[in-house]
C-alpha cells in the first residue's frame, strides 16, 4: 500500500481540474445558455434527436435539479479519488471519469429512449440532468473501495465484501419501496452474503490479513471503510427517494439504476487494461 499522505504536484492539480471543470461547465451551461437552447438540448423520448443522446445529461430543469446533481457529483468524486490516491491509481481515475462523461449519457439515454420512446409512448416531455452520471461515479465508487480493499487484504475478502455491500444496497432498496424489511428478500440477502464469507472465513483470510496491520493502520481502515458505506448508503437512497415526484418533475430511479450498471461495468474495464 503506498503511503496515504502525497503532496500535491503538478498532476495532481491536473486531476483537481478535471473534477472542477465538470461543475464549472454545467453551471455555465445552466447559467449562460438561453432556456431556448436547452430545452432543444434535452431529450424528447418520443422524438429523440441524436445529439440528445449526449447533450441532455448535462442540461437542468432548474437551480435545485443542477444544485442537487453538483452536490452528489463532488461528494461521490471526492471518494472516488481519494481512494484512487490511496491505490495509486490516478491514471485509472482520468480515464474512467472521461469515459463516464460520455458513455453513460448515451447508454442511460438510449435507454430512456427505449423505455419511455418505445414502451410507454403515452409519457410526455423531456429527459435532462446529470443525475444519471452521478448514479454511474457511485458506481465508480464501489468498485474504487473494492480495489483498495484487494489492495490491502486480498482478492478472496474484497469479493466478500463487494457482493456484501451490493446484496445490502439492494436490500435498502426494496426497504424504501416496501416500506419495510421483507422477510424473504431479508433471508436471501442474508444467506447471499453467508454464502460469500463462508470460504472467507473457512481458510482464515480475514484472520492472517488482520495479524499483518498495526492497530492504528486497522484503525484507519475500519474508519475509512466505515465512512465509504455510510457514503454508498447516504447516496443509494438520494438515487432510489420514497417519492418518485419531486417539485412536478418525476425522478427517474430506471436511469439511476442503468447508471450505476455502467459506472460499475466501465470502471471495472478500465481497472483492468489499466492493471494490464
Amino acid at each position: 500500500m503506498r503511503a496515504t499522505t502525497l503532496p500535491i504536484s503538478k498532476d495532481h492539480s491536473i486531476d483537481l481540474l478535471l473534477i472542477i471543470s465538470i461543475v464549472a461547465i454545467l453551471t455555465t451551461i445552466h447559467v449562460l445558455i438561453p432556456s431556448s437552447l436547452q430545452d432543444q438540448l434535452a431529450l424528447q423520448p418520443a422524438d429523440p434527436q441524436w445529439h440528445t443522446l449526449l447533450t441532455a445529461a448535462y442540461v437542468h430543469a432548474g437551480s435545485n435539479h443542477l444544485q442537487t446533481n453538483l452536490i452528489g457529483y463532488l461528494l461521490t468524486v471526492s471518494y472516488v479519488y481519494w481512494l484512487c490516491l490511496y491505490i495509486d491509481r490516478r491514471l485509472w481515475f482520468r480515464r474512467t471519469t472521461l469515459g463516464l462523461l460520455v458513455i453513460t449519457p448515451l447508454v442511460v439515454n438510449s435507454a430512456n429512449v427505449l423505455l419511455y420512446g418505445t414502451y410507454l409512448p403515452e409519457i410526455n416531455g423531456v429527459t435532462r440532468g446529470f443525475s444519471g452520471v452521478v448514479a454511474a461515479f457511485v458506481g465508480f465508487l464501489l468498485i474504487s473501495f473494492t480495489a483498495a480493499v484487494r489492495e490491502v487484504h486480498t482478492a478472496e475478502i474484497a469479493q466478500t465484501i463487494a457482493v456484501g455491500l451490493i446484496l445490502l444496497l439492494l436490500l435498502l432498496i426494496d426497504t424504501v419501496y416496501a416500506r419495510t424489511i421483507r422477510p424473504i428478500v431479508g433471508g436471501l440477502v442474508a444467506f447471499g452474503i453467508c454464502i460469500q464469507a463462508a470460504p472467507v472465513l473457512y481458510y482464515h483470510d480475514w484472520e492472517r490479513s488482520v495479524q499483518t496491520r498495526t492497530r492504528d493502520q486497522l484503525l484507519f481502515q475500519i474508519a475509512g471503510g466505515g465512512l465509504i458505506v455510510l457514503v454508498l448508503v447516504i447516496l443509494t437512497l438520494q438515487m432510489f427517494p420514497t417519492e418518485l415526484v419531486v417539485n412536478n418533475s418525476f425522478v427517474n430511479i430506471f436511469a439511476h439504476g442503468i447508471g450505476f450498471i455502467v459506472g460499475t461495468a466501465v470502471s471495472a474495464v478500465v481497472l483492468f487494461y489499466c492493471s494490464s
